[in-house]
């Protein structure tokens, strides 16, 4: 009797220690995002009040091409370390870990450079106005350094390590926020200064994470064989998820109504700090999700998701509320107006994250092929969708655009899963066996 009573102390004090040391964990990855949004806020007025309408506009037309570069440079390999990780065995981590950063390094210079070259004849082609140097240039290589960030808080949040992936989050905003004041308030260097700034800032934090993480130049070909073919189609699909949210600055540009375009691009930059919380708390939550989908843990799925989607509802309704007043104190009242499109756009949020979290459902249970394919057609739909609402409502029509294409790849993710649901089963049965 005694021995039984002290295996079951045993089992609830293990289980008080297993889920403490859980929620530390969790408290500090939303914190480290939480924090680091809190200081762009509290940074945003000095930024407004010392960048022009066209500082804005410069800003963000060329990185709204983020979407449509970032998986050229990464081929994805980041989302295959996410999907094997709990199926690597703990001795080829380091290997498979070389591979990704030297893959990274190698591949990345090269793309670089063809972006680069692919861009300027885009730009010149379509008679944009905007110069192309030195913003394309900084542009591209912010995202190459990018990268190395995104693995390591990757790996951090794979291995549980909060506090290191606390400390990479918090060094990449104040570093960034510091290299701002200089550059932006202090010399008054306006875009040039902002986007150096993020560059400087993305290349220091980079050459720590190789420093400390890549153990030698190395590539396997088994690894990068398969991390390839996982990662072609899953690229293809990012890319082509700039004509889902990305395209519209491009199809406006044309416009050449700079006011607007800065007004446009504040709100976006404003509301993305609401997108920064769902970023916190998918990514929270990624690793359970990952784990519920490979178990074929179909509620836990749902829970997941909902409980995700109703911690979002009341901070994106008081932020519609407050959109006004928000703005004008953020930009130091000089875009005030730019409340009108943020509102709009705070509904984006809630979209886009039902179309993230159903593509990594879909890229989880292996289907990337059908996910390219429910890009393919979304994207589509949604260019139609953007020239169709630009065409007609120019801005407004752009930032309902905006909200509408999100929802158009979460109907056509939701109905391939409908369709396979049967080889899902096999699939289930398969592993059991």
């Amino acid at each position: 009797m005694l021995y039984k009573l002290y295996q079951h102390m045993r089992v609830i004090n293990t289980t008080l220690k297993t889920n403490t040391s859980r929620i530390k964990n969790l408290s500090l990855y939303l914190s480290a995002s939480v924090i680091s949004g809190v200081i762009g806020i509290v940074f945003n007025p000095f930024l407004a009040v010392n960048l022009s309408s066209l500082d804005y506009s410069i800003i963000g037309y060329f990185t709204s091409f983020n979407s449509l570069f970032t998986p050229i440079l990464n081929f994805s390999l980041i989302s295959y370390y996410v999907r094997r990780y709990f199926k690597i065995e703990s001795d080829k981590r380091q290997l498979t870990i070389d591979t990704i950063i030297s893959t990274l390094l190698l591949w990345g210079a090269i793309s670089s450079g063809l972006i680069i070259v692919s861009f300027f004849v885009y730009c010149s082609l379509a008679k944009v106005e905007l110069p192309f140097t030195p913003f394309a240039l900084m542009s591209v290589a912010q995202l190459f350094f990018n990268n190395f960030l995104l693995l390591y808080q990757v790996n951090c949040r794979m291995k549980s390590e909060a506090n290191r992936y606390f400390k990479i989050t918090m060094s990449a905003s104040l570093l960034t926020v510091l290299l701002s004041i200089i550059l932006v308030i202090v010399f008054k260097f306006g875009a040039v200064g902002r986007m150096s700034a993020m560059l400087i800032a993305s290349a220091s934090i980079a050459f720590f994470v190789i420093k400390k993480t890549l153990s030698k130049f190395r590539l396997n070909i088994a690894i990068l064989k398969e991390a390839v073919s996982f990662g072609w189609p899953v690229s293809a699909s990012y890319i082509i998820q700039y004509f889902l949210i990305g395209i519209d600055i491009a199809l406006l540009e044309p416009l050449n109504n700079i006011s607007s375009m800065g007004l446009y691009v504040v709100a976006i930059s404003i509301t993305s700090h609401l997108s920064i919380l769902y970023i916190a708390v998918s990514q929270t939550f990624e690793p359970d999700l990952y784990r519920a989908v490979a178990q074929y843990n179909y509620k836990k799925v749902y829970k997941i998701i909902i409980l995700i989607v109703f911690i979002l509802l009341p901070f994106i309704l008081i932020y519609i509320l407050f959109a006004k007043q928000v703005i004008s104190l953020l930009t130091y009242d000089r875009y005030t107006e730019a409340y009108y499109f943020a509102r709009v756009l705070s509904l984006g949020v809630l979209t886009t994250y039902l179309m993230v979290a159903i593509e990594g459902i879909v890229n989880a249970f292996g289907f990337t092929k059908v996910g390219l394919l429910n890009k393919i057609i979304s994207s589509s739909l949604a260019v139609l969708l953007y020239y169709y609402l630009i065409n007609n409502y120019q801005f407004m029509g752009a930032v309902w655009g905006r909200v509408f294409a999100p929802l158009i790849v979460f109907i056509t993710s939701l109905f391939s899963l409908l369709f396979l649901r049967n080889k899902i089963k096999r699939m289930k049965y398969a592993e059991k066996n």
